[in-house]
């Protein structure tokens, strides 16, 4: 089971945006209107149950993906591939390729995302990602560049995922579908 659930997340925005409001330490320094959830395997179950939430304004979706209907070991995590549709904003997905546990769940939300900007990049490295290479590696460059763009309007970091060349289209580290982005 999960030791924390989705709840969590909605809360720490609350908490956020109340600091920001409040006199003290954080007042008028968190931006509001930038939000993101992201989630890594369990967490990103959790980023996906929240990601509805009218303050989220991206969403980042690490080595994972909403299990089968009806489907899920893990306690307290029983959403259903209906929750895709409560998306508001572009999304991604960041998977490790066929290796991944995660990669049949990740794909299979993609492939159902009709209706907000949808990307999913596959990099072969399997469930854990890149997070132990320097920095996090080429997956918190991807995962930085998306939310300096999304949150930012950095076009800059925004050529990684648009264009008929983009730079993940073009890198042969990854493997890039989109939908619903120029």
């Amino acid at each position: 089971s999960s030791d924390t659930k989705p709840a969590a997340l909605t809360k720490a925005i609350d908490l956020a945006i109340a600091a920001n409001a409040q006199p003290g330490r954080y007042h008028n320094r968190i931006d509001t209107s930038a939000i993101a959830v992201a989630g890594h395997s369990c967490g990103g179950l959790q980023a996906l149950a929240v990601a509805g939430d009218p303050r989220v304004k991206a969403v980042v979706i690490q080595n994972s993906g909403i299990f089968p209907d009806g489907t899920t070991p893990i306690e307290g995590m029983d959403l259903g591939k209906a929750q895709l549709k409560q998306l508001h904003t572009p999304i991604l997905y960041i998977l490790g390729g066929p290796r991944d546990i995660a990669y049949e769940n990740g794909m299979d939300d993609f492939r159902r995302i009709d209706h907000v900007p949808a990307m999913v990049a596959n990099i072969d490295v399997g469930h854990l990602g890149t997070f132990a290479k320097p920095d996090g590696g080429a997956v918190a460059r991807v995962v930085v560049n998306w939310l300096q763009w999304q949150l930012r309007g950095d076009s800059h970091a925004g050529a990684s995922f648009t264009g008929p060349d983009c730079g993940l289209c073009d890198n042969p580290e990854w493997t890039v579908e989109r939908k619903r982005m120029s």
